[in-house]
């Protein structure tokens, strides 16, 4: 069975956004490859984001703050 998360738990951690802005600042100040997307994935709660310039960089954020390519 599937448990429905109410709206409240569908927000991320602090662990996960500053480890979004650290990223998002690398990609796009550092390597200058744009961002496409930027979405919490409901089932797993990690940060999935889309980037490059051929939309070949693929990364998640899981709750802990921990980045996996």
């Amino acid at each position: 069975m599937i448990k429905k998360l109410a709206d409240d738990e569908l927000q991320p951690r602090l662990e996960q956004l500053q480890s979004l802005y650290r990223l998002c600042h690398q990609l796009t100040n550092v390597m200058f490859q744009p961002i496409h997307i930027v979405r919490l994935d409901e089932r797993s709660l990690n940060i999935f984001i889309l980037a490059g310039q051929d939309e070949g960089i693929e990364l998640e954020i899981k709750p802990d703050g921990s980045i996996e390519p």
